[in-house]
């Protein structure tokens, strides 16, 4: 009996010490575990956005093996430096796509026998050229906080076409938590702030290569010398600090120059003061000012156009708006078939200025070096003053929109641009307030308006994600 105990005894201390072993292995193995598949989702994470960078090549050059794989290759080495990699590129799919593999000898923490047996970490990526993706809004500063801003309850809809926010800043594209972003593609120079699950129908992919502004080699519009034309009264001057709580042009300024601007404005005071006198910019003159109904011709308005409660119809051509911009406000309407807007003056003070009661509809011209272009903003802007759009009226506005120097802010209660065939948006960054809906349809093939080179429909190729493993 005493011996049956004893071995009874001794096999269960045996056993005690087998199950001990045992947990103490399989738990070193799950512990081993997680952190292996960290470090595969992070590689993941980099031949991802490795095989996005190569594909970039096979728009720019005719790729091949040898550059894709330098490409890839050179990305990696800058991006991660946690293990040593060995990084593969090749050009498939008949030059139409790039397979990326990365390989990585995988970081243990239980040396000996749990390590053992455990292979290398592999993973691939496949990045394709989509001749069908029509780039239809773009914010193109390299180097704001967030070149997509979308506030509480914010919307862009853009379900046929690619949103790309070229701002490197963790920040690029922000996401209220009520926001919401509906686009084929959207892609971020830089990381994301707020739920990404508010874009759909994908998560935005983050670490993107920034858009080159395709609209960059366009043409502005040959304005000659800038004679002021179809003056029909008083002054106005727009900007940031100039306007009124409402956001818009304030009315003061309308009545005499600038006695009654306070504080914070400092030397842009005293430009704008030389500006009136002549001083800066030669053929300045009063802005148009309108509170009834009119027809407005083609031409150079020095000082802008301002509709104060009027009722304004464009004539088909082009309006030069020359240190000053274009204003609707107190129920003030808008409209115009065929008409261009080109945002002119060094110190950027031509503007869109949209107030919420306003009424908008406008359509693009059809021929002539606007074609295309609904508002075309010099280049050469000096002072950032945004661009507003609060209207709750504006529905129509077919062509492509290019503010490359300024911000375009969207404050309105109801959609933008909802009933327009088409809207192409490049501005500097965007500012989507709380509620408005941006949309953004792509109906460029039975538009009247020709869709400039670039964008749209004439976009370049862009690059996707096509597979991750």
């Amino acid at each position: 009996m005493r011996n049956f105990e004893q071995d009874s005894k001794g096999n269960i201390t045996l056993m005690a010490v087998g199950a001990i072993a045992l947990i103490v292995f399989l738990g070193g193995n799950i512990i081993d575990y997680m952190p292996l598949s960290n470090q595969r989702q992070q590689l993941q994470g980099v031949a991802d956005r490795a095989a996005i960078a190569a594909a970039q090549e096979l728009v720019v050059f005719k790729g091949t093996d040898s550059r894709v794989n330098s490409v890839a290759n050179a990305f990696v080495s800058a991006t991660y430096n946690d293990r040593p990699h060995i990084t593969a590129a090749e050009v498939i799919d008949g030059g139409k796509a790039v397979k990326v593999t990365i390989s990585i000898e995988p970081k243990t923490y239980f040396p000996g026998p749990i390590a053992q047996g455990v292979s290398a970490i592999r993973v691939k990526a496949i990045a394709e050229v989509s001749g069908g993706g029509y780039v239809c809004m773009i914010g193109l500063s390299p180097n704001e906080d967030s070149t997509l801003d979308m506030h509480d309850k914010a919307r862009v809809t853009a379900e046929n076409c690619a949103i790309y926010s070229n701002s490197k800043n963790k920040n690029s594209l922000r996401l209220a938590n009520n926001s919401r972003v509906k686009a084929d593609l959207v892609c971020v120079a830089g990381g994301v702030a707020g739920p990404k699950s508010a874009v759909s129908p994908n998560e935005p992919l983050t670490d993107c290569p920034p858009l080159t502004d395709p609209l960059r080699d366009r043409p502005e519009p040959n304005v000659g010398l800038l004679e002021c034309d179809n003056i029909l009264g008083a002054s106005s001057i727009l900007g940031k600090d100039l306007l009124g709580k409402d956001g818009l042009l304030n009315l003061d300024l309308l009545k005499g120059g600038l006695g009654g601007v306070l504080g914070g404005v400092g030397e842009k005071v005293k430009l704008l003061q030389q500006i009136l006198k002549g001083d800066l910019v030669g053929n300045l003159a009063p802005g148009a000012i309108v509170t009834g109904k009119t027809t407005l011709e083609p031409g150079t308005y020095c000082g802008g156009i301002n509709v104060i409660g009027g009722d304004v119809t464009l004539k088909p051509g082009t309006y030069v708006l020359n240190n000053g911009g274009i204003v609707v406000m107190n129920g003030g309407k808008l409209q115009g078939e065929n008409v261009g807007f080109f945002l002119t003056g060094a110190l950027g003070l031509s503007t869109i200025q949209f107030a919420a009661s306003s009424t908008i509809s406008l359509t693009a011209p059809r021929a002539g070096d606007m074609a295309g272009m609904l508002f075309f903003e010099d280049r050469d802007v000096l002072f950032k003053f945004p661009h507003i759009m609060a209207s709750n009226n504006a529905r129509n506005l077919v062509g492509t929109i290019y503010l490359p120097g300024n911000t375009l802010e969207i404050n309105a209660k109801n959609p933008i641009a909802d009933q327009s065939d088409y809207t192409v948006i490049v501005a500097r960054k965007f500012d989507m307030k709380d509620g408005p809906e941006l949309v953004l349809n792509t109906d460029y093939e039975s538009s009247l308006i020709p869709v400039p080179e670039g964008v749209g429909n004439k976009s370049r190729p862009i690059v996707k994600l096509a597979y991750r493993n």
